[in-house]
């Protein structure tokens, strides 16, 4: 992509950048709307959901409220409870006293269910078999023993959900049936009977067992296990949605859905409601679609028409492009004509005179490299005169050491090292052994000067030895300490030059140091800005211009990461620290 725009023409540039400036905002919007309608969707089908959820807790709470006042009653009964005693110990009334239990009790718990609708049956279970069983109230055990619960055991005060319904063999059996099981003790003879009151569950809560669309609803206990209605999971994953946080949304088999979660405590369970979003995010997926080619039509119309007119702007750009380029191709005497006005004419102008410039540039370079040669021409004469001097230097020495005049032949021995290394035509750095040989030199001649001694003190690890600096770049930081440290002091004193390598920076320092008489703080500050250029100096005496030459030709060389640094305080000497890169030795290299 970045090459096609690239070979665009910059008017269609420009148009598909203040097209896109303009498409991104209402890109924006457009993303911004959209997510407000699914948000204002989503709480829509919140709302409903809990509004369901509030109802299905109103219902089982009057149901289980109906449950445990009816189970109140039936233990509150003393003749109830008296019977299934007496049954318990094996004692069968007689007929006549069955007879009075029948019409005045049973009947009249008879009552409390055909009184309430919304009670499917009331059943007590005695504990004992082959008795008078009094239907539809008083069974023996072993019809509790047929119904399903009967063979968990289930605790007093529990709810058992979903059921069916089977009292009597061979009858139709009554689904979805929810009963609360309580135990009917007695003092003395423990348990004596089961209450069972129940309920119809597809009348609590119909929508457990009435298809919905694109929603579904179960009961599930509080470890995420199924109680009641159907669940198009397994169990694992309905355990997950029990614990989801309320109304938030899912990723359930690849689908967006909304979970719901409400707990009965009543019935000791949690009602579970996940309603699929597909619906939602198809409408929704369409408007963006919808959107984004409306889009991205007003988009290629917009490009169009303001390419067009981008154009017919920068005629003149174009005409001085074509100018410039055939410049390029060679064409010395290309002129670029200036239309229309504004900063496009402004443009054309620029480049004429641009054009103009390089003409005279072309010219000038002309005349540099003619300057050039000659130079080479004096520089090569130079050379033949340097071969002069030292013919005549060698000859000086010849005759002092005639002469016996050894210390005179050692200073024209060393000022001919010197003469040689700093007249010798070199390309590119020198090692650094070998400007500290000129180093070495240079102090023993200046000891001629002086009547006291200025010692030099190297301390630079081998490893540093074999590094390429700028040729003279070190010596006249050592002129400067011994002229404006050592010959201020006018007494013996040493010059150190310390090499430190940091490996993991790249870089290593050579410290010059004298002993010198230092500078205060605002001379201090002076030199520095001197040295990068911040102030001039003041003439070629000072010591500013030289160390501002090695600055200058070190960051020509390496950049502006490595230089000078100039250190003192009056009465401690001076110390300049010089960075150079480091260059990791070569295989073969010395």
């Amino acid at each position: 992509m970045r090459n096609w725009f690239a070979r665009l023409k910059l008017s269609r540039q420009l148009a598909l950048v203040s097209c896109l400036f303009l498409l991104i905002p209402m890109l924006l919007l457009c993303y911004t709307v959209l997510r407000g309608q699914h948000s204002s969707a989503i709480q829509s089908r919140v709302r409903e959901a809990q509004g369901r959820c509030v109802q299905a807790q109103a219902q089982v709470q009057r149901a289980a409220e109906l449950c445990n006042m009816s189970t109140q009653v039936y233990l509150n009964t003393p003749a109830l409870t008296g019977h299934l005693a007496q049954l318990k110990q094996g004692e069968e009334p007689g007929a006549a006293e069955l007879l009075a239990f029948y019409r005045t009790t049973v009947a009249s718990l008879e009552k409390i269910t055909l009184s309430n609708p919304d009670l499917y049956q009331i059943r007590v279970y005695a504990e004992a078999d082959g008795i008078s069983e009094m239907m539809p109230i008083l069974y023996s055990r072993r019809r509790m023993a047929g119904q399903p619960w009967a063979a968990s055991a289930p605790p007093s005060g529990s709810w058992q959900m979903d059921f069916d319904d089977c009292l009597f063999a061979g009858s139709p059996s009554t689904p979805h049936i929810m009963s609360l099981i309580t135990a009917i003790t007695d003092p003395a003879l423990g348990r004596t009977g089961t209450l069972e009151v129940a309920v119809r569950m597809d009348e609590v809560l119909p929508e457990l067992f009435t298809p919905q669309a694109g929603a579904w609803t179960v009961l599930v206990d509080s470890e995420g296990a199924l109680l009641a209605g159907e669940a198009p999971v397994g169990p694992e994953e309905l355990a997950c949605l029990a614990r989801f946080p309320d109304g938030e949304e899912y990723s359930l088999s690849g689908k967006r859905v909304l979970v719901t979660c409400s707990p009965l405590k009543e019935i000791g369970c949690v009602y579970l409601q996940v309603t699929d979003l597909s619906d939602l995010y198809r409408t929704l997926l369409f408007q963006f679609i919808y959107l984004l080619a409306v889009l991205l039509a007003a988009f290629v119309v917009m490009t169009w028409a303001v390419s067009k007119l981008t154009r017919r702007i920068l005629r003149g750009f174009y005409g001085a492009f074509d100018g410039l380029r055939a410049f390029a191709n060679g064409d010395i005497d290309a002129r670029v004509e200036t239309q229309g006005r504004g900063e496009v004419a402004d443009f054309s102008r620029e480049a004429g005179r641009l054009l103009d410039q390089l003409r005279r540039l072309m010219r000038d370079n002309l005349e540099r490299e003619a300057q050039i040669q000659r130079t080479e021409l004096r520089a090569l004469q130079n050379q033949i005169n340097a071969h002069f001097i030292y013919n005549v230097l060698e000859a000086i020495k010849m005759m002092a050491e005639i002469d016996e005049e050894y210390e005179i032949a050692d200073a024209v021995t060393t000022l001919g090292k010197l003469l040689r290394y700093s007249m010798k035509l070199e390309g590119g750095g020198v090692r650094l052994e070998r400007e500290l040989d000129y180093i070495k030199n240079y102090v023993a001649l200046m000891n001629l000067r002086f009547d006291y001694v200025i010692g030099l003190e190297i301390d630079i690890p081998l490893e540093l030895m074999g590094q390429p600096i700028p040729k003279v770049s070190l010596q006249p930081i050592v002129e400067n300490a011994v002229i404006h440290g050592a010959a201020a002091l006018a007494a013996d004193s040493t010059i150190t030059l310390t090499g430190v390598c940091r490996r993991e920076g790249g870089r290593f320092t050579i410290r010059v140091a004298d002993q010198g008489r230092g500078m205060g703080p605002e001379e201090l500050e002076r030199l520095r800005r001197q040295i990068a250029g911040e102030e001039p100096t003041r003439s070629s005496s000072g010591n500013g211009i030289g160390l501002k030459n090695v600055q200058d030709r070190i960051q020509m060389a390496y950049g502006r990461s490595y230089g000078l640094r100039v250190e003192s305080q009056p009465g401690g000497g001076t110390a300049v620290t010089v960075s150079f890169p480091f260059h990791e030795p070569t295989e073969g290299s010395p």
